[in-house]
């Protein structure tokens, strides 16, 4: 069964990073600057369902994604992709990606809202790491993608209690 993410492997769509079990792209969607994917290659729905191998190689995938998105000039990314495909100029490094799979709407008001981001001109602090295993953890697309989200200081209110938020009542236990 061929997914979204079998498709854009198959087709070399914004591969950042690869390497024998998995590769990395930016996130179309991105919730703060170098929010990245690493992706199996093989069609894996959940976490559990990786080969011990594919385990060995995924903290490889993991690291060496932490350093593209840290050496990514990540301002031009945006600039570009928050542009009409019509508008991009084919000496564009993104020409190509573009072409292959223009995004939409919603690719262009993501990469906009990055340009205004509070760490768009800041080096990452941090990083949050996740998947959501299910559709009741929020899986929308049925292919193992794992999340890197960098985290920059002021991007949030309060980033203590991190991914605990995603319950907003049950975040803060330290009240």
């Amino acid at each position: 069964m061929e997914d979204f993410f079998c498709k854009v492997y198959r087709e070399k769509i914004g591969l950042i990073y690869e390497n024998d079990y998995f590769y990395s792209r930016f996130d179309r969607y991105p919730i703060a600057p170098g929010h990245a994917e690493v992706i199996p290659k093989r069609h894996v729905i959940q976490l559990f369902d990786l080969t011990s191998r594919e385990w060995m190689f995924l903290k490889g995938a993991l690291e060496d994604t932490v350093k593209v998105i840290e050496s990514y000039p990540l301002k031009d990314m945006y600039t570009e992709f928050s542009k009409e495909f019509k508008e991009i100029h084919k000496n564009s490094p993104w020409y190509d990606e573009m072409s292959k799979n223009p995004g939409d709407a919603v690719t262009r008001d993501y990469s906009k809202k990055m340009l205004t981001h509070v760490g768009i001109d800041k080096t990452t602090d941090d990083y949050n790491f996740g998947n959501n295993d299910g559709p009741n953890a929020g899986r929308t697309v049925d292919h193992l993608h794992i999340h890197i989200i960098p985290r920059y200081l002021g991007d949030a209110v309060d980033s203590r209690f991190g991914i605990r938020w995603i319950i907003p009542e049950l975040a803060n236990y330290k009240k």
